[in-house]
């Protein structure tokens, strides 16, 4: 029997198309049902607008569906507990790192979330550094003296230290060179050995996926199109719209081919 800590169970999501009319609404995501396996990682990928990040925050409780239900199998009681079991990292992960605030203080203030609010995690603080490997000297400076990928990974460090169950990941690969998607590639595997949790990973990059996913979603138009292992799906995709994503990433697609497969697909 799988050991399933999440299920999505046929969530749709609308939003008001028209303030004056309840019933003039756009429908963002459509029934949407798939489950995720403990310690498992779930890619999810599709173009901007496919409704990747709006199924992000409702699974994590930021926004409500419209329809359907969300259940959870956490193996920890969080009833009682300030931080959240499931962590969400936007793509905009900079802005988690107070700009005016020492790192250090922030990540003891983290710590301080799930424990004594008032006690000192210096070397705690310290021991989290060397898992992310940064450098010690980052924990005296402010926020905005930090790179980008310096950010992103002390905003994936504090959201760690509170030991979320489920950690969700938009775009984490998004805006960097191949060496730094490297790097938070090997760290987001460490992290999954080291923590026992389980990942769900918004992604344009099949091919990061591929590597990096057990199973993959394939959204369109607020629909799962195609889903499967993430081996299977990249190196053998049966809907036109995964075949269409593949080739896209090789660049080898004209503006013209784009439009029109848009335009074909849609219809069909």
């Amino acid at each position: 029997m799988k050991d399933v800590i999440l299920k999505v169970n046929n969530v749709s999501y609308k939003i008001s198309n028209d303030k004056s009319s309840k019933n003039n609404s756009i429908e963002l995501i459509k029934n949407i049902t798939f489950n995720v396996e403990r310690k498992k990682v779930i890619g999810i990928s599709g173009q901007s607008g496919s409704g990747k990040t709006t199924l992000a925050k409702i699974i994590s409780g930021i926004i409500k569906q419209s329809s359907g239900e969300i259940e959870t199998f956490f193996n920890r009681d969080w009833n009682s507990s300030n931080p959240k079991p499931i962590q969400i990292l936007f793509q905009n992960d900079g802005n988690l790192i107070n700009p005016y605030r020492k790192v250090n203080v922030v990540l003891n203030e983290a710590f301080g979330l799930k424990n004594n609010k008032n006690a000192d995690y210096s070397e705690r603080v310290k021991k989290i550094f060397q898992l992310f490997n940064l450098k010690e000297e980052l924990l005296h400076r402010m926020g905005a003296q930090l790179s980008g990928g310096e950010q992103q990974r002390i905003a994936l460090a504090r959201v760690m230290i509170v030991e979320p169950e489920i950690l969700i990941l938009d775009e984490p690969f998004s805006s960097q060179d191949v060496e730094a998607q490297l790097i938070i590639l090997e760290l987001l595997q460490k992290l999954k050995q080291e923590f026992d949790i389980t990942i769900i990973c918004i992604s344009h990059d099949l091919q990061i996926l591929k590597n990096f996913a057990d199973e993959i979603l394939i959204m369109f138009n607020g629909k799962i199109v195609e889903n499967g292992s993430a081996l299977q799906l990249v190196t053998n995709p049966k809907n036109e719209y995964t075949k269409f994503l593949l080739k896209a990433q090789t660049l080898k697609l004209s503006k013209e081919e784009i439009n029109s497969f848009h335009k074909n697909y849609e219809q069909n």
